[in-house]
């Protein structure tokens, strides 16, 4: 087998990924589900996640991440508990209903998606997975926002 060009894939990656979030854009419906889908997947990934934190992670201003949590905390959906190596700040995690409703969304991608991946034989549905894997080992280990603070 033939090398390919570390390059192209990483572009081939970048395009595929917008791809599936164009696909869970139209599954999801509308922006606001998505932000809310968006910042409930930070939430998990880091949980229990300081604000500061959950900015980087989400890519955005402190003040905006504030708000956003302020707004998933009055939708139920995550909780705020006082950090224990700073009781002056908060963390928050997700409550059982901020489980329910990512997985309520990441039900409804893989659902629409799940034919796709149907099609395929066993060998390539393992070289998907495989590397899936190793992209995702490399994102743990190697991003700056992955990293223990």
């Amino acid at each position: 087998m033939e090398d390919a060009d570390p390059r192209q894939l990483v572009s081939r990656l970048v395009v595929v990924s917008s791809r599936l979030t164009r696909a869970l854009r139209r599954t999801i419906g509308n922006e606001s589900d998505l932000v809310v889908l968006r910042a409930l997947a930070v939430v998990e990934q880091y949980q229990p996640v300081r604000v500061g934190h959950f900015a980087q992670g989400y890519l955005c201003s402190q003040p905006a991440a504030t708000k956003l949590l302020a707004r998933l905390e009055a939708e139920g959906f995550v909780e705020r508990t006082a950090s224990a190596s700073d009781r002056r700040a908060s963390q928050f995690s997700l409550t059982e209903a901020g489980r329910r409703q990512l997985a309520g969304h990441r039900t409804a991608m893989a659902e629409q998606m799940e034919p796709y991946f149907r099609s395929l034989s066993a060998e390539e549905r393992i070289s998907v997975d495989r590397a899936l894997g190793l992209v995702s080992e490399y994102l743990a280990d190697q991003h700056p926002v992955d990293r223990d603070e």
